[in-house]
C-alpha cells in the first residue's frame, strides 16, 4: 500500500509529461505522484508530503503565486536526457554551440552537465535574454526551449527535457523511508539508462577512432602531401607524403598549431590567405604546385601538394589514354598545305582563334578542309592537353545523335548499355568537341545545343542530374545558314552562339596556284613517283566543286592506274563530272551573260564583285561601309546607297547572297563567273 504521496511542480507542461513520466517509470510503484505545471490556472496551495520543484526558478515562481505546504520541500538537479546524446555527437568538433533555457541558472547548470558526461568536443555558450547577438555561433541546443533561440541562427537541435538526476531519485528515496532492497532497484534502474549512455558514448568514441585511423590510412596513400586546418589554425590532416616532404616526423602533430609546424612565410601566407587556386613552391629542392580550397561549411582550409614531376607523369598518362581512345587532335597548320594568300590568312587568323576560349563557326565548301582546321585549333588552343572528339551531325538519326551527344542514363532504351552511356560531350569535358555539318541537326538537337552553349551543362536523356561541363565547341558547315534560318530550319539564337568566332576557308578554284603544292603532297607517299606538266595544267583549269577532298581522290585514282613511274595524260579519269567541269572552264568567252547596260554599270559591278570576294577570301566582311571604302582605294568612289542599289541587282541574279551582321554579302559560284566574264571583255 502505498503511503507516501509527492507532488512534482514544473515550468511547463511539455516539462512535466516528461518528469512526471521519468518518476511513474522509477517511482510510482511505491508512492503517488501527482503533477503540476504552473503555467495551469487556479493554483492557490499545495500540500503534500513531499514537494518536488523542477528548478529553483520554478519554485520562486511558484511562491509568488501559491502557499507551499509539504513535510519535505526540495529542489531536483536536472541532468541531460541520454536518448538525445546522438544529437549532440554529430555535432561537428570545435563548433561554437549555444545553449537556450528558460532561466540562466539552469543553463549554466546543464553546460557543467553536459562536460561532466563527457560531451566537451563543442565549445558551449549559454544563453541570456538580453544579449540579442553572439558572434560566430550558427548552432543552437536547448532541453525543450527552442523557441527562445535567436531568429538569426541556422541550426537550432531540441536535445529533449532534462530529466532527475540519481542523486535527486535517491533524495526522494530516503524521504519515504524505502528500505535498501526497494532503494536498490530504483538506483539500479536509473543506473541501467546511465549505463546505456555510457555504452553510447564509449561506441561513439570508438567509431570516431576507427574512422580517424580509416581517414588517416587513406591519405596516407595518396601520392600527394594534403593538410586541413580548422578555423583556428589547428591541424586536423597532415599525411606521411606531406610529412616526408617537410623531412618531419607524422607522429602527434596533428592537433598543433599551422604555424608550429609549417616555417616557409610565402608558404603559410599563400595557405592562409591566398586568392589563387593554386601556387608554385620549392620545399627541399622539390619543385610542388599547392592547390588550395576553402571549405565556407566548416572554415577549413584544405592544402594538396602536388609534385610537378608527378604532374607530368598523369598529363602523360591521360595523353596516352586519350590516343587509345583516339580522342586526340591528329593534325596541326604545318598539315595544311597552300602558299596563296587566301589561306595563308586564313591559317593566320585561325592561329589567333585558337587561343580564345569562344565557338567557332568554320564555313566553306565540302572539301575545303574544315576539319583539318578544327584539329589544328585545338592543338594550339589552351586545351591541347585536353580530349578532342569529332562528330558528323549530318551521320546520325535525330534520337542517335543525342544519345551520342548528351548520353543516357540506365534503362532509358531497350538494349541499351547497363548502367548508361557517357555522351561526348561528357567525354569532351576540358577539351574540345568538334561538330562538322552542324547545318542538318534537328531543331530539337538544337534546343539542346543551345544549353550547353549559355549554361555550360547538360543532362542525360532519361536522366535527371545536370553535369556540369567545360568544353570549348567548334561547328563547322557547308550549308548557307542564312537562308536555313529564313526557312526556320536553324534557329536564330543558337547560330549567334556558335558564330562568335568565324573562320570562311577558301575553295580551291580561288587558290588555284596551291594545286601543284597539293598533288606533290598526295603523290609523294609513292617513292619515286612524278607527274607531267600537261596533267598539272589540266589539273589546275578545273574548277573542283568537291576541292581537296576531290582533288586527292582523282591523284589516288591515277596514282592507282597509272603504269611505271610517270602520271600521264592517259591516266586521267574517265569520268562524266570531271569532264564537264573541264568544259566548264571554257564558259568565259561562251557564257550567255546579259552584259550591263553602259561602261559605267559595268565598271561598278566589277569594282563591287571583285570588293565582296576580296573580303570572302580573306574571311572579312563585305558590308556596304567596307565596299565603300575599297572603292574610295581605287579612285572610284560609290557610296553605301549607290552600292546598296546595286546589290538589290546582283542579289536578284543570282550573283551574291546578303547576310545581316557578321555574315555580310557572299558572292556566289556564278557571281565569280560573271566577274571574269566583265573583266575579260572590259578594259577596266
Amino acid at each position: 500500500m502505498k503511503t507516501t504521496s509527492l507532488t512534482l511542480i514544473t515550468g511547463s507542461s511539455k516539462t512535466k509529461e516528461t518528469l512526471s513520466n521519468q518518476l511513474a517509470q522509477l517511482l510510482e510503484d511505491y508512492i503517488t505522484i501527482k503533477s503540476i505545471a504552473i503555467d495551469d490556472k487556479g493554483i492557490d496551495e499545495i500540500k503534500d508530503d513531499i514537494i518536488l520543484f523542477s528548478s529553483e526558478q520554478v519554485k520562486k515562481e511558484t511562491e509568488k503565486i501559491a502557499k507551499v505546504l509539504g513535510k519535505h520541500v526540495l529542489v531536483g538537479k536536472r541532468t541531460l536526457n541520454h536518448e538525445n546524446v546522438d544529437k549532440l555527437l554529430k555535432i561537428i568538433e570545435g563548433k561554437n554551440v549555444l545553449v537556450v533555457n528558460d532561466d540562466f541558472e539552469s543553463t549554466v547548470e546543464l553546460i557543467q552537465s553536459l562536460y561532466q558526461m563527457g560531451i566537451d568536443h563543442l565549445r558551449f555558450t549559454p544563453f541570456k535574454m538580453e544579449q540579442l547577438y553572439y558572434p560566430d555561433i550558427e548552432v543552437a541546443i536547448s532541453p525543450g526551449e527552442t523557441h527562445l533561440s535567436p531568429d538569426y541562427i541556422k541550426e537550432v537541435i531540441d536535445i529533449g527535457v532534462r530529466l532527475f538526476d540519481i542523486a535527486t531519485i535517491l533524495q526522494i528515496v530516503e524521504y519515504c523511508k524505502l528500505n535498501r532492497n526497494i532503494a536498490s532497484l530504483i538506483s539500479e534502474k536509473y543506473i541501467r539508462n546511465i549505463i546505456e549512455l555510457q555504452r553510447e558514448l564509449l561506441n561513439a568514441e570508438q567509431q570516431a577512432r576507427q574512422l580517424n585511423k580509416h581517414i588517416q590510412n587513406v591519405v596516407n596513400a595518396v601520392d600527394d602531401g594534403i593538410l586541413a586546418i580548422d578555423s583556428y589554425k589547428r591541424i586536423t590532416v597532415f599525411n606521411e607524403r606531406l610529412a616526408n616532404l617537410f623531412k618531419l616526423h607524422n607522429e602527434n602533430i596533428v592537433g598543433k598549431h599551422f604555424e608550429e609546424i609549417i616555417s616557409q612565410q610565402n608558404i603559410k601566407d599563400f595557405i592562409l590567405n591566398g586568392n589563387e587556386e593554386s601556387k608554385f613552391f620549392s620545399i627541399n629542392n622539390t619543385d610542388i604546385v599547392i592547390y588550395r580550397t576553402f571549405i565556407k561549411e566548416d572554415e577549413r582550409i584544405v592544402a594538396t601538394f602536388k609534385s610537378v614531376n608527378r604532374a607530368f607523369e598523369i598529363e602523360k598518362t591521360a595523353q596516352k589514354e586519350f590516343r587509345k581512345q583516339g580522342f586526340y587532335a591528329r593534325y596541326d597548320f604545318s598539315d595544311i598545305i597552300g602558299n596563296h594568300h587566301a589561306i595563308l590568312e586564313c591559317k593566320r587568323v585561325a592561329t589567333k582563334l585558337a587561343k580564345a576560349e569562344h565557338p567557332i563557326l568554320i564555313q566553306g565548301e565540302t572539301g575545303t578542309g574544315k576539319e583539318l582546321f578544327a584539329h589544328a585549333i585545338h592543338k594550339q588552343s589552351t586545351r591541347k592537353n585536353g580530349p578532342f572528339l569529332a562528330i558528323n551531325c549530318s551521320a546520325f538519326t535525330e534520337s542517335l545523335l543525342e544519345s551520342e551527344l548528351f548520353g543516357y542514363d540506365d534503362g532509358t532504351f531497350t538494349g541499351a548499355k547497363k548502367g548508361g552511356k557517357k555522351g561526348l560531350f561528357e567525354i569532351a569535358d576540358g577539351g574540345t568537341i568538334f561538330l562538322d555539318e552542324i547545318g542538318d541537326i534537328s531543331l530539337n538537337v538544337q534546343s539542346h545545343l543551345l544549353r550547353v552553349l549559355q549554361e555550360q551543362e547538360i543532362r542525360r536523356i532519361g536522366g535527371r542530374k545536370i553535369i556540369p561541363i567545360n568544353v570549348r565547341i567548334i561547328a563547322a558547315t557547308n550549308k548557307d545558314i542564312y537562308q536555313k534560318i529564313s526557312e526556320g530550319f536553324f534557329r536564330s539564337d543558337l547560330y549567334y552562339r556558335l558564330n562568335v568566332l568565324n573562320l570562311l576557308i577558301p575553295p580551291l578554284r580561288l587558290r588555284r596556284t596551291d594545286i601543284p603544292l597539293l598533288v606533290q603532297s598526295f603523290i609523294s607517299k609513292r617513292e619515286g613517283i612524278s607527274i607531267e606538266e600537261e596533267v598539272l595544267n589540266k589539273l589546275e583549269k578545273l574548277d573542283w566543286p568537291g576541292n581537296v577532298r576531290e582533288l586527292k581522290g582523282v591523284i589516288d585514282y591515277m596514282l592507282t592506274v597509272c603504269e611505271g613511274d610517270v602520271i600521264s595524260l592517259k591516266d586521267f579519269p574517265q569520268n562524266s563530272l570531271l569532264q564537264d567541269n573541264v568544259d566548264q572552264n571554257k564558259y568565259i568567252d561562251e557564257y550567255p551573260f546579259n552584259a550591263s547596260a553602259s561602261v559605267l554599270e559595268i565598271e561598278e559591278s566589277i569594282l563591287i564583285l571583285e570588293s565582296i570576294k576580296d573580303f570572302n577570301d580573306v574571311g572579312k566582311v563585305a558590308s556596304r561601309d567596307n565596299i565603300s571604302s575599297a572603292s574610295k582605294q581605287k579612285d572610284r568612289y560609290l557610296s553605301p546607297q549607290q552600292i546598296r542599289l546595286r546589290l538589290k541587282g546582283l542579289e536578284t541574279n543570282g550573283l551574291i547572297t546578303k547576310g545581316k551582321g557578321r555574315a555580310g554579302t557572299k558572292i556566289t559560284p556564278n557571281g565569280i563567273k560573271y566577274l571574269n566574264f566583265l573583266k575579260s571583255n572590259s578594259t577596266y
